[in-house]
């Protein structure tokens, strides 16, 4: 379930956030589909963290389940940028993306594991994972071949920024696309 927040809008944050989406804007106009995400990865690492960028009532998590707040979403739905907030534990189902996405631990430490599709079964096996640390940042094309499921593995809140090139409305539903684990 998707959690939008509406907050006062300080200074400092719109400052950090105009600059990130500037930044972000810049990516992808000057690079081609083939590095597009790399790019923004690369404007989150340049742009983050910036102090300002959530409200308080932006950087609070949910009990049952990991928060996402719409940051910004450009006007002819090239890119919407999200702050996720994770609560211990809490984590995503294991899936690839029906778009391009870049994200970057902004707050807190995660865990990503990775997995194989197999067409022939339309099953994901698991493939490894990684510790993601404050700082760190990942980006991936649309598709099957960077299936994921990230989790707040830590004892205390993580934040991570996340970027997707779909508008807006459709982030609910145009983002993740869920994959099925292959039998043990």
């Amino acid at each position: 379930m998707l959690t939008s927040t509406v907050a006062p809008v300080s200074q400092a944050r719109r400052s950090a956030l105009g600059e990130l989406v500037a930044a972000i804007a810049r990516a992808i106009e000057a690079t081609p589909a083939e590095r597009l995400p790399s790019a923004v990865c690369e404007a989150l690492r340049d742009h983050l963290p910036a102090a300002g960028l959530l409200s308080a009532e932006q950087r609070k998590g949910q009990a049952d389940r990991y928060t996402r707040h719409i940051l910004y979403a450009h006007p002819q739905g090239l890119f919407t940028v999200m702050a996720l907030v994770w609560r211990p534990g809490q984590v995503t189902p294991v899936h690839g993306h029906f778009t391009w996405c870049a994200y970057f631990i902004m707050e807190g430490e995660m865990q990503e594991e990775h997995f194989a599709w197999n067409a022939a079964t339309e099953c994901a096996t698991p493939h490894g994972y990684i510790d993601r640390l404050q700082g760190d940042a990942a980006a991936s094309h649309a598709g099957m071949d960077q299936i994921h499921r990230l989790r707040n593995a830590g004892d205390e809140t993580a934040i991570s920024i996340h970027v997707y090139g779909v508008d807006g409305p459709r982030v609910t539903t145009h983002v993740n696309r869920l994959a099925a684990l292959a039998p043990q």
